[in-house]
């Protein structure tokens, strides 16, 4: 008799999907270097929020333009701002002072050497940038976007992360 038999299926439907999310969240997890040194943040230690991960170069025009944004939405709309910067450390240091927003205003990290395998795990197979992915306050993938982000797109996946 098949696991998700008859009067069981709905219960096994919902099994699946939460662990679904788990897994999903799991998969999405990393540990990268704060751009201001010294230690290192794993997304899943953060407290339970919605967060929108951005990956940017300060050689990516579309990427610079929409910092300012970014930050302004998060400190506006209380969602937690987490910025990937896909460079060497050198590269991201000498352009942090032209980042908008207070110091501690987001998570700001230094990507991984190579960066394909993570863009890959939030559903980036291509590798272009600017990039960015909302998720869920349990940390699973809700929205995601290629290119530059308008105010729109924030607030319309923000009410539909559950923010």
């Amino acid at each position: 008799m098949p696991v998700c038999a008859s009067i069981f299926k709905r219960g096994c439907i919902a099994l699946s999907a939460v662990l679904w999310f788990a897994t999903n969240a799991q998969a999405l997890d990393f540990e990268l270097p704060l751009v201001d040194g010294g230690r290192f943040q794993r997304l899943s230690d953060l407290s339970p929020r919605t967060t929108l991960v951005n990956f940017w170069r300060a050689d990516c025009p579309p990427c610079i333009a929409e910092l300012p944004l970014l930050v302004d939405a998060a400190q506006r709309l209380g969602f937690r701002l987490v910025t990937v910067a896909l460079q060497t450390p050198g590269e991201t240091r000498a352009h942090w002072p032209h980042v908008p927003g207070e110091p501690g205003s987001h998570v700001a990290l230094l990507g991984p050497g190579d960066p394909r395998g993570l863009l890959r795990r939030f559903g980036n197979a291509s590798g272009a940038i600017p990039y960015s992915a909302m998720l869920r306050p349990d940390g699973s993938l809700c929205a995601k976007r290629m290119g530059e982000i308008e105010q729109g797109w924030i607030t319309d996946n923000l009410a539909k992360c559950g923010a």
